[in-house]
């Protein structure tokens, strides 16, 4: 039977039926949310946009500062010449290459204490420090050719003591290297090592200028006192045989990280003390090798010995600078310390509740959706559009007052805004004060979940999924008589 036109007028044909139908509107729901989800991404930009100023600010505070302080070291550098004899047109070469023997010491304690403080710049803060560290310890009897046997001269006395340090710009006061508790070296800029200018540092000279040195080192003990500004966080190296770090500061949130964790650590509001021990087996790192850059000289340094000067006949010719060996800098994965953490990154917690964004909107939109179903008043797509558009305001609302604020102060005034908004805006669709109120419960329950996820960051998705359960549930059984087809809808007269 064909449709009449007062069928078609009242809507109770096939299409009729169909656009009336609850399963109809289900998908048109489903589809609001999908576009709903590009305003999401664009608050998500919006995020990483002023997380990104945020860093940048950092970053510049840091630079005025002091940067985050990795100290390694330190390292006993010694030069050597080694003598090479090669082939060349059936004539032997000789090439005398000047290398670097580098030892690490066999003790190496680190005692230290760190003042810190927050730095605000505009609206954006950054952790900075003071450290003040006495770093001492022993080197043994450095041994030439253990490492290089064909060494044929050393160069004792332009022997080093070398400390890195990542920023050097931020030590405050200078610094001196005391030997044997007796003599004291003023250290000078830069590790004194050609090559290295991808490591920044201070070196003292071990002998003075004319002092004799044939004899060579001799096993000493050090001691030297740095004091030097920083940020965000403070590194070491396991340098030593056996290496013993003492750290305590006034920070109360500390976040140990690095290849080792403390042995021992004590956290309060009042600061941290922790302690480490690093064996020399667990670093995986020699106590000594040939440095990786090195010189071939055409004949004889100037001062090199008359003896190492002799010649048997053989050509000396002139070569370039070559790599080869090992870097100073083994220590990459291997560095410990500390970050001075701020426990509330408000960016973070606005990231990772947008990544809930899509459960946040479904519950919200099941929530009005089963109240249109059991109540039979029927609410318009774009007013579902429109309650879409206020849940991902909340985002922005979020984000915006969390800048000045604080994020607790910042989730409390835009979930009661938003919330409080939505719950009014539904009630006045239903004309039910009732059904107003009712909302406002569904979206206190939605906010203290979602905060409830953000606040347990190692039961989110366990949290997350018990709302997810539990809303399906709840939509899945208010609505077991619900006509999905909408064949049992009578054409209305609303007038």
């Amino acid at each position: 039977m064909s449709e009449t036109s007062e069928d078609r007028r009242q809507g109770s044909g096939f299409w009729g039926r169909l656009f009336r139908s609850p399963a109809f509107k289900f998908a048109l729901i489903g589809f609001i949310v999908l576009l709903l989800m590009i305003p999401q991404l664009i608050v998500w930009g919006m995020v990483s946009e002023r997380e990104n100023n945020a860093s940048s600010v950092q970053r510049g505070i840091a630079s005025s500062w002091g940067l985050a302080q990795n100290v390694k070291g330190p390292f006993l550098v010694v030069p050597f010449i080694e003598k090479k004899i090669t082939i060349t047109d059936g004539k032997p070469v000789e090439q005398l290459v000047e290398r670097r023997a580098i030892f690490l010491p066999d003790d190496l304690s680190i005692k230290g204490k760190v003042k810190s403080k927050v730095l605000h710049r505009s609206i954006y803060e950054a952790t900075v420090y003071n450290a003040d560290l006495v770093i001492s310890g022993s080197f043994a009897k450095p041994d030439i050719k253990k490492i290089a046997p064909h060494a044929v001269e050393v160069r004792w006395h332009d022997a080093v003591f070398s400390l890195a340090l990542s920023s050097v710009s931020g030590l405050k006061e200078a610094a001196s290297l005391e030997l044997d508790n007796a003599r004291k070296i003023a250290f000078e800029p830069s590790l004194g090592l050609p090559g290295a200018s991808s490591m920044s540092g201070i070196h003292a000279r071990l002998f003075a200028a004319g002092a004799k040195a044939e004899e060579g080192l001799a096993a000493f003990r050090f001691s030297t006192r740095l004091n030097f500004a920083g940020s965000q966080a403070l590194r070491f190296s396991p340098a030593g045989r056996n290496t013993k770090v003492s750290l305590s500061s006034d920070w109360p949130h500390p976040s140990f990280e690095g290849a080792f964790l403390p042995k021992n650590r004590t956290i309060s509001e009042k600061g941290f003390k922790a302690d480490w021990q690093v064996p020399h087996l667990a670093r995986s790192i020699p106590q000594s090798w040939v440095g990786s850059n090195f010189h071939v000289f055409n004949g004889f340094p100037d001062n090199a010995s008359r003896r190492t000067r002799r010649s048997r006949g053989s050509t000396h010719k002139l070569l370039s600078s070559i790599s080869g060996g090992r870097s100073i800098d083994q220590f990459g994965r291997t560095m410990f310390g500390v970050k001075f953490y701020i426990p509330l990154d408000y960016y973070d917690l606005v990231n990772r509740a947008l990544k809930y964004g899509l459960m946040f909107l479904l519950t919200a939109f099941a929530g009005v959706f089963v109240m249109e179903l059991l109540s039979g008043k029927r609410v318009h797509a774009v007013q579902y559009l429109f309650v879409g558009v206020m849940m991902v305001f909340f985002y922005i609302l979020l984000l915006s007052l969390s800048e000045h604020i604080g994020f607790f102060n910042a989730y409390l005034i835009s979930s009661v805004a938003t919330g409080g908004m939505l719950s009014l805006y539904v009630g006045k669709i239903h004309q039910s004060r009732n059904k107003g109120f009712i909302m406002m419960g569904v979206f206190l329950l939605i906010y203290g979940f979602l905060y409830m996820i953000l606040r347990l960051e190692d039961y989110a998705l366990l949290a997350g999924a018990m709302l997810g359960f539990v809303m399906l549930s709840a939509t899945m059984f208010l609505t077991l008589k619900v006509d999905w087809n909408g064949a049992g809808d009578a054409p209305r007269n609303e007038g």
